[in-house]
């Protein structure tokens, strides 16, 4: 499969939120097919979180708000806590957009390296951190991000990397029984899940 660039982000977006909601659709028992500063302190990258993504603290905070900006409440929804114990998976059991996009590295590499070049990006554009930053100058990062070719990237494919973000943050808001119930939705599952979804503990949706 060819990687998302540049012109290719609107029409994956489009196509990552329709994924979801198709998801949170059958979910739902439905089965609708629906068409998706300058003196800031450095973040600390090291591995010295307590979970085993390897993903630090600093990392896992960058990502909640990265995903917050991208789809409002997936802070809320636990983006951090979600992110971490996925990624503690084997790639075949996670549940993790990027696993539909055949992407042949690390994915630990791929959330590390993005958010590294999110963290690089925000800090030579405005001087901050991206959590440290108002709507108006995240929304211009988004914009920058999404477009495909950012200036000062050094990460995945900045394309691709705002595309799998937003279906996650869109896959942990609207596909849970809360997200279902939020869109207005009955939850009628044909099987119901054996474990908490989107789950803390790294288990597995049925």
């Amino acid at each position: 499969m060819n990687h998302p660039r540049g012109n290719d982000a609107s029409a994956l977006e489009d196509l990552a939120l329709n994924n979801v909601m198709r998801r949170t659709m059958l979910k739902s028992g439905l089965g609708l097919g629906l068409g998706l500063s300058a003196f800031a302190p450095k973040l600390t990258w090291a591995a010295d979180s307590n979970d085993d993504s390897g993903l630090s603290p600093g990392m896992l905070t960058l990502w909640a708000q990265w995903q917050d900006a991208l789809v409002p409440g997936a802070a809320a929804a636990g983006a951090a806590m979600y992110l971490g114990t996925q990624l503690a998976l084997p790639r075949d059991h996670n549940s993790l957009f990027l696993r539909y996009m055949d992407w042949p590295g690390s994915y630990h590499d791929f959330y590390r390296d993005g958010l590294n070049a999110l963290d690089t990006l925000t800090r030579a554009r405005f001087g901050r951190t991206f959590p440290e930053l108002d709507k108006l100058a995240r929304a211009t990062v988004i914009n920058e991000i999404s477009a495909g070719q950012p200036a000062n990237w050094s990460g995945p494919p900045a394309g691709l990397f705002y595309f799998v973000s937003k279906a996650d943050a869109a896959d942990l808001v609207f596909g849970t029984v809360a997200g279902i119930q939020g869109l207005g939705l009955d939850y009628r599952a044909h099987i119901e899940p054996h474990a908490e979804w989107p789950s803390t503990r790294g288990g597995l949706p049925a």
